[in-house]
């Protein structure tokens, strides 16, 4: 099924093209879907008319990748958006970033706090988060989307930084993609409501099952396809689409493997630090395998993390 997704993505450009590609070229709704062919038809249709990136959104990923871009131009599109400037203000001014001078404007928070990488990367992340309302999804808790978010991200970045320098592997890069990590998750409560609330539901009610299987058995997509499906349409980097669309394929062993590791390993530590006590980084087999990380320096990654992790999660309700 995920050949199948993976093609729908990369190709689809409308909802009938992606409509007449699964009903009539692969004849495989049942195994999709789950659904009769009026209700994949209508699934379908309800996801792929997500609603458009917004113009700063759109602006902030025609930099995302530029390096010459420098601070005031940043600033400068930041400033164009309200709502934007005002979370990264929130940002900057959190417990988090321990500032003892209130930061009044984004310049500012870029030089003084947050720095030029970091900001494009939150400034991508919210703008995309800004345009889906999860709120009708009654499972859904925003505030723990944003904390596994910027844990994921916080703690990817941690480990990539202790990487040695011949390893391949893109510290901004890896921040990124744990940002966004899970931004499919709004896509389905945005779009899928009823069906990611009941989702999330059988979840809570058993801890041990598979989220994305309950996912697709609910919904009919899990959370890493909506999110590739997305970050298709919007055009982000290929080294981002293709981290986030292959977090739960374990034997991967394309260009971006090691950036994969990284973030698949801070996913799985965040989310058990959601929902029960977080595995030990030092267990991981496949991070110590990394050059440059051991035991050792896993268990001081993940307590450097632990000290931050309340300050995060004020982090995560400034977002929410």
């Amino acid at each position: 099924m995920r050949g199948l997704w993976g093609k729908l993505t990369r190709d689809a450009t409308d909802p009938d093209e992606a409509i007449h590609y699964i009903l009539n070229e692969q004849g495989c709704l049942d195994s999709m879907l789950q659904a009769s062919t009026a209700g994949a038809r209508g699934k379908l249709t309800r996801l792929m008319s997500f609603p458009p990136l917004s113009r700063t959104a759109s602006r902030i990923l025609d930099v995302v990748g530029n390096p010459d871009v420098d601070v005031d131009q940043m600033a400068e599109i930041i400033n164009q958006d309200p709502a934007l400037t005002a979370r990264i203000l929130g940002l900057a001014n959190s417990a988090y970033f321990g500032q003892i001078r209130a930061i009044a404007t984004v310049r500012e928070a870029i030089i003084r706090v947050l720095g030029l990488n970091m900001v494009k990367s939150l400034a991508i992340s919210i703008s995309m988060a800004g345009v889906f309302n999860p709120r009708l999804c009654k499972a859904f808790i925003l505030e723990d989307y944003w904390y596994r978010a910027l844990g994921g991200a916080m703690l990817a970045r941690l480990i990539a930084q202790r990487i040695s320098p011949e390893v391949q592997s893109d510290t901004e890069s890896v921040y990124l993609c744990g940002l966004l990590h899970n931004l499919g998750e709004l896509l389905l409560a945005h779009v899928f409501p009823d069906e990611f609330s009941k989702a999330l539901e059988a979840v809570e009610e058993a801890p041990a099952s598979n989220p994305y299987e309950m996912e697709r058995e609910y919904v009919g997509i899990d959370q890493v396809q909506a999110g590739e499906l997305l970050m298709r349409r919007w055009h982000l980097p290929d080294g981002v689409i293709e981290v986030i669309g292959s977090l739960e394929l374990m034997d991967y062993q394309g260009r971006y493997r090691v950036d994969l590791e990284v973030v698949r390993s801070a996913r799985s530590w965040i989310s058990g630090d959601t929902h029960e006590a977080p595995p030990a980084l030092m267990e991981n087999r496949r991070l110590i395998s990394i050059p440059g990380l051991d035991r050792r320096a896993l268990s001081l990654i993940q307590e450097q993390f632990l000290d931050q992790r309340e300050a995060l999660r004020d982090l995560a309700r400034v977002l929410a």
